[in-house]
């Protein structure tokens, strides 16, 4: 398979866990990388969008507040079908 380069600005903290991971492993970073937008890739052709739960969520500086204020306010108690839902199994 012919070799293509690509260039994509990461952050640098991203780019030292790459390097921990790689060296600590043994592995070259092309084929980390490949192997990663593959699978990324693939996951995407053959699952829906709504189903990936995003690793990190951005809020606005109100939103969070906003977040916050209603955990420490406390919630309402689960409903009961929260409740068998989490159930574990006899």
């Amino acid at each position: 398979m012919p070799i293509s380069q690509i260039s994509s600005a990461i952050s640098a903290e991203t780019r030292e866990r790459l390097d921990r991971f790689t060296q600590t492993r043994g592995l070259k970073k092309s084929w980390v990388v490949e192997k990663a937008l593959e699978q990324f890739m693939d996951s995407r052709e053959f699952n829906l969008e709504e189903s990936f739960t995003p690793s990190h969520i951005t809020l606005r500086n109100e939103d969070f507040d906003a977040l916050v204020g209603r955990h420490e306010q406390g919630g309402a108690e689960p409903s009961e079908a929260l409740k068998e839902l989490m159930r574990e199994d006899d």
